[in-house]
């Protein structure tokens, strides 16, 4: 199960080995500093602390929006992921953040190595776009069983999907590429908002609709 969300970072490894030597792994495992020159300690981490606050914000709107309108006990299954008392919540939302294990294995080979390579060649939103698209059609495969199951209306709901999850996918590394060079090009830009995409998109909406957690 390790070796399909992993496989970015496995790639990105082989690709430098083999094209760029010592030199190419030094460049990119430097991307794997929080931030990197010129990017001072204080505006690092005033970006990295804007990410958290902004999806603690998010998570919060939602989940109000749970209380509002979901079946009534529907934030019960929050209560059993994330813990019931405030610092408790807050703990366990920044934890999974940083420990959320899809960004951890695919970020080196994403935003660690193919966006550096794209913005030789393209200006930012070209390069996030062509990111996005990149993303995408990699995770395109998962939903292949489904596709060809011959379950009545599977294949409809497959495509049908991929208009809501092909702009997700292109928005959210809008704003990764965004918050990666405001870190001086650090993968930590695309490691926070990756986790902020699979958390809201995935565990924090699957509160609301467990079907959601499809996305």
């Amino acid at each position: 199960l390790l070796l399909f969300p992993a496989a970015p970072m496995f790639a990105a490894l082989t690709v430098t080995g083999i094209g760029y030597g010592r030199a190419g792994f030094r460049e990119l495992l430097s991307r794997c500093a929080p931030w990197r020159s010129p990017v001072s300690w204080r505006q690092g981490v005033t970006v990295i602390a804007v990410c958290f606050l902004a999806f603690f914000a998010l998570t919060g709107i939602m989940w109000v929006q749970t209380y509002l309108y979901a079946p009534t006990g529907t934030l019960d299954r929050t209560f059993l992921r994330y813990g019931s008392d405030p610092l408790a919540i807050y703990a366990m939302l920044a934890a999974s953040l940083l420990l959320s294990p899809g960004p951890l294995l695919e970020e080196l080979g994403w935003r660690g190595f193919a966006l550096p390579q794209l913005l030789k060649k393209f200006d930012p939103l070209a390069a996030a776009v062509i990111l996005g698209l990149m993303w995408w059609a990699w995770h395109l495969p998962r939903d292949l069983p489904t596709l060809f199951s011959g379950v009545p209306g599977a294949a409809w709901g497959v495509i049908t999907k991929q208009f809501v999850i092909v702009p997700g996918f292109i928005a959210s590394t809008i704003i990764a590429v965004f918050v990666c060079n405001k870190l001086g090009g650090s993968l930590w830009g695309g490691l926070l908002t990756h986790a902020i995409h699979n958390e809201l998109g995935v565990n924090v909406m699957a509160e609301w609709s467990p079907a959601a957690a499809g996305l």
